[in-house]
């Protein structure tokens, strides 16, 4: 999220604004009951109007945050919950770039496999048959993961995109620890979950090999299904 000049150019531009809030709340450890700086105070500072800064507010006391007091101003809510409503407000942001980042990879799965080169495929191979292994002993190969989807990228030949999707990746990987943590203490495994993942990675790979663009596109679906039942799980338990 930015942290200055104007947003005002941003799609949902008040889910934008309560992020924004709350990632305040966060930083200067605001303590239940304490008051947020006035309407006027955080539009100016923010160069967003008064009534997305209200939709903002809106948001975020129907999520259980903050609550308004007519005339006397928004104060962080005594919510016990904290910690849920803050996964919901990470799950949300990480679903928008990963659906973006997916779409992205998928479409130059689907327009690299023609061109792809011998030495390209033995390459993503190794990379596949590596993190398979690793998998099968319950190591998560996730930097090398990383790795595999960022080659096709570049295999495709578009910098900017791939550039774009290595930022999105980053991005993401900051809410890892709140997603990933809230099944602490409970029954889920979600890393068995994931390590599912990587011997679709290679059956991919096999498919790219023989041009076949759909069913290596199938293999790609079956690693985002597993991804999205992970995130579906959180979504469900929060909603």
């Amino acid at each position: 999220m930015e942290r200055g000049g104007s947003i005002e150019n941003k799609s949902l531009l008040y889910s934008r604004v309560a992020d924004r809030i709350y990632q305040y709340i966060k930083e200067e450890n605001l303590q239940p009951g304490e008051k947020l700086p006035g309407e006027r105070k955080l539009a100016e500072e923010w160069k967003v109007s008064r009534s997305t800064l209200r939709e903002a507010i809106r948001e975020l006391e129907n999520e259980g945050i903050v609550h308004v007091e007519v005339g006397k101003g928004t104060f962080v809510t005594d919510y016990v919950e904290g910690r849920q409503v803050s996964i919901h407000l990470a799950l949300k942001n990480f679903l928008e770039l990963f659906e973006i980042k997916s779409v992205l990879e998928r479409y130059s799965l689907e327009k690299a496999i023609p061109d792809m080169s011998d030495e390209m495929l033995d390459q993503l191979e190794q990379m596949a048959v590596r993190m398979n292994d690793m998998a099968a002993q319950g190591i998560m190969p996730k930097e090398m993961d990383h790795q595999f989807h960022r080659f096709i990228l570049e295999c495709y030949g578009n910098y900017e995109m791939t550039n774009l999707v290595r930022n999105m990746t980053e991005m993401y990987e900051t809410f890892d620890d709140e997603l990933y943590g809230y099944f602490d203490g409970k029954e889920f495994d979600y890393q068995a979950v994931l390590l599912k993942t990587f011997p679709y990675h290679l059956e991919m790979v096999q498919m790219m090999r023989k041009k076949n663009i759909q069913g290596a596109l199938e293999k790609y679906d079956n690693i985002i299904k597993l991804d999205l039942e992970i995130y579906g799980k959180i979504q469900v338990e929060n909603a």
